[in-house]
């Protein structure tokens, strides 16, 4: 097999590079998804709620008070887990997408949570507001990634870039008529 031309091996070249650009494009976004859910899960382990019993303090974490966004928390950084395996694809941005709405159930559920009732004797904790910043990133990082990993155009087929040969070697060749000077 002969070595292509450096004109003709040009495309494949770049075409190589862009999909080499868009796994690493795909990787940094998804790993820094990873980590601010990570980060999200951390903030189930902050005190949500204060309250006075029987001359006692007591504090109670998030995964005790709020079970639900426990679970919720869980689904999101498996979703999250999925894009970071998952090659480029649209594979990889539905699992980003069901990341992100999950992410936004969760910021949601937090905001609830950051309201207790006036006539309780129970406080709110740092817990809800942390885990409603830190979810916030969550969500930022998520459209982050989707924004990265959206197609840019269709990558070019062997025809086509035969075609683009076709037309590059006939307007190099020379012309056969004389131009007036």
């Amino acid at each position: 097999m002969t070595a292509l031309p450096p004109d003709e091996e040009l495309p494949l070249k770049l075409a190589g590079l862009e999909r080499e650009l868009a796994v690493r494009q795909h990787r940094w976004f998804a790993l820094a998804m990873l980590l601010t859910a990570i980060g999200t899960g951390v903030t189930l382990l902050l005190p949500w709620t204060y309250s006075r019993r029987l001359g006692l303090s007591v504090w109670q974490l998030g995964i005790e008070t709020q079970p639900a966004l426990a679970l919720t928390w869980a689904a999101g950084l498996i979703a999250t887990g999925l894009a970071l395996a998952l090659p480029v694809g649209l594979t990889s941005q539905a699992a980003s997408g069901v990341s992100g709405v999950i992410t936004v159930v969760f910021v949601a559920g937090c905001w609830q949570t950051r309201d207790l009732s006036p006539l309780s004797d129970t406080w709110p904790g740092p817990g809800p507001t942390f885990a409603m910043i830190i979810g916030l990133s969550w969500l930022l990082a998520t459209a982050a990634h989707l924004l990265a990993t959206r197609t840019h155009a269709v990558p070019p087929t062997p025809e086509a870039l035969e075609a683009a040969q076709t037309r590059l070697r006939r307007s190099r060749r020379p012309s056969t008529r004389s131009h007036p000077r």
